[in-house]
């Protein structure tokens, strides 16, 4: 296989990878939205009593931050802007996902590749998890490159604990419901359930940017493979031309000799 045909298989699969990325992320965030809903309905309930140290966080622990790059290049500035933010906080807590990001020994308390984030999410899971209920943190950031369309990929620092559900929220459910344990319980539950869903938003999202970096520099990798083949082409035709013009002066040269 030539460099051009494994340069278009890049292509073609990195917009197959988009499409499959955005597709997963539509999913977690209806997911993400029904577990805020459920929230919501829960504190802002009249019948309900919560703990309020649940949405307290103390400032003076550090902060943990995600960060997201690549395991592979070819996809233009997303891991430099990613490691350019990874050196600004270093005193946070830090988890790496992806091998491009730059090796710190700082605070750094996991560090994945996109394969092991799949493969070994309940590590993750349960720093988190650990995180929200002993309150290890004084917040949760997530620092990624957003996809918004093909044109448009914006590096993005997302707090996302602590979040505003509070009392007087979005609504207010007075329904008398009953709840099968602890409302705080459960509360605690889907904080943890809603953060996890927004961590795989932002690995989604992350990949689908990624891709359609690496599908812009594989296009432009193959138009300039075109543009190669083209001079190379015209070239190779201005020789052939030359020679046969040559060989036609050649044998104009001999058969004028044999007259003489």
């Amino acid at each position: 296989m030539n460099i051009k045909s494994i340069v278009k298989v890049m292509n073609f699969h990195s917009l197959i990878r988009v499409d499959n990325a955005m597709k997963k992320a539509n999913k977690y965030l209806q997911l993400e939205k029904e577990a805020t809903d459920i929230m919501d309905m829960i504190v802002n309930n009249r019948n309900f009593i919560l703990d309020k140290r649940l949405w307290e966080v103390d400032k003076s622990k550090p902060t943990l931050n995600i960060y997201f790059g690549s395991d592979y290049g070819f996809c233009g500035s997303i891991n430099f802007l990613i490691n350019q933010q990874l050196v600004k906080e270093p005193e946070a807590k830090k988890i790496l996902i992806g091998k491009k990001i730059r090796d710190v020994k700082d605070g750094v308390i996991l560090k994945l590749s996109r394969e092991d984030f799949i493969q070994r999410y309940e590590e993750l899971e349960r720093i988190l998890s650990s995180s929200i209920i002993n309150r290890e943190h004084s917040e949760i950031n997530l620092i990624y490159n957003h996809f918004h369309n093909i044109s448009n990929i914006e590096l993005v620092k997302k707090k996302i604990f602590p979040f505003d559900i509070v009392a007087g929220g979005k609504g207010k459910y007075e329904e008398d419901y009953y709840i099968e344990g602890d409302a705080n319980t459960i509360l605690i539950n889907l904080v943890i359930t809603y953060i996890n869903y927004e961590v795989k938003i932002a690995n989604v999202n992350s990949f689908a940017s990624e891709n359609i970096m690496r599908q812009n520099s594989t296009s432009e990798s193959l138009k300039k493979i075109e543009e190669k083949e083209l001079i190379d082409f015209m070239e190779a035709r201005k020789e052939r031309t030359q020679k046969e013009f040559r060989k036609v002066i050649e044998n104009y040269v001999k058969k004028d000799r044999y007259k003489g």
